[in-house]
């Protein structure tokens, strides 16, 4: 049984097609995002604060990690794109990030927190699949209850509703309750915490960020908002999660990739050069040619 990445239900949901070509055909990517490296660097940092040095100097550190993921990674031959020439690209990226972690650390939240897992892997079965993943970070409350935590830098949070129904949250909520995850030593242990007794905050780090003038209801100065947004997850809801996750994983097993083109994710799409020519009947193989052949059918008999 082929163990499936929690990240790809996104990904297929996203586009198919371009699932198809990165994980089914294995076709490398043209570039990597910058966002993505820059996201895995924070979740480093983060990490680092509350394992080895809160004290860090998290310019130099940023910059190291940056280097790190650009050219020693699993992933260093494939290059990152970038919109701007890098090194003013980086200065820029360096200042946020300053800011953002400096106010991360400087919460009572956060340096007194008993983390019990950090960027921990875990194993969830769900009907016939296996799922794997990472979680940034559990942290077990005074009350005994859990909190989950997922480190994000977009530039703008999502709302209430996704948060509340997101995929990756549900899974994430179920691995909690029924996976079982790596401890530090290198032991697999299931955590058994029930849903109710578990709090998801997806952590927006970018509202860390002081704002730069005055404004209605601010002042410079001021942080953006409480970096918290939290949802959870009943029992319930994690049935419909189990029964929308099979039936993606379902499409995957048997094949099913259609295309869904878009505004936002084509041009972000490091296939789109191989999805236009794929889209020519001169760019598809035999088989393909007649399966379109095949629902080209005239109506009578289709029929």
């Amino acid at each position: 049984m082929d163990v499936l990445r929690q990240s790809i239900i996104k990904s297929y949901l996203w586009c198919p097609t371009s699932f198809k070509y990165r994980y089914i055909d294995k076709i490398p990517s043209t570039f990597r995002s910058l966002a993505a490296v820059h996201g895995t660097v924070l979740h480093r940092l983060i990490e680092e604060f509350h394992t080895v040095n809160w004290s860090l100097d998290i310019a130099e550190r940023y910059r190291e990690l940056m280097d790190d993921e650009e050219h020693h990674s699993d992933e260093s031959d494939v290059p990152i794109y970038w919109k701007e020439d890098r090194e003013p690209t980086i200065d820029k990226l360096v200042d946020e990030v300053v800011e953002m972690l400096e106010n991360y650390r400087g919460k009572d939240y956060n340096r007194d927190a008993n983390v019990i897992l950090s960027e921990s892997k875990f194993m969830l079965k769900v009907g016939r699949n296996v799922f794997s993943g990472t979680v940034d970070q559990i942290r077990q409350n005074d009350n005994g209850e859990f909190t989950l935590l997922d480190f994000k830098s977009s530039k703008f949070p999502p709302n209430q509703t996704f948060l509340d129904v997101d995929y990756q949250f549900g899974l994430y909520s179920l691995a909690c309750w029924k996976g079982v995850f790596k401890l530090p030593d290198g032991t697999m242990k299931m955590l058994e915490i029930p849903p109710d007794k578990l709090r998801i905050v997806y952590y927006h780090l970018r509202d860390h960020i002081p704002y730069k003038r005055n404004g209605k209801g601010f002042q410079a100065g001021d942080e953006r908002g409480d970096p918290r947004k939290f949802t959870s997850r009943t029992r319930d809801q994690l049935k419909v999660l189990k029964r929308d996750v099979g039936a993606i994983a379902s499409n995957i097993n048997r094949g099913v990739f259609p295309r869904n083109p878009g505004t936002i994710n084509c041009p972000a799409c490091a296939y789109s050069a191989i999805c236009i020519g794929d889209s020519r009947i001169d760019g598809l193989s035999a088989h393909q040619i007649k399966s379109i052949e095949t629902l080209n059918l005239p109506m009578e008999e289709a029929a």
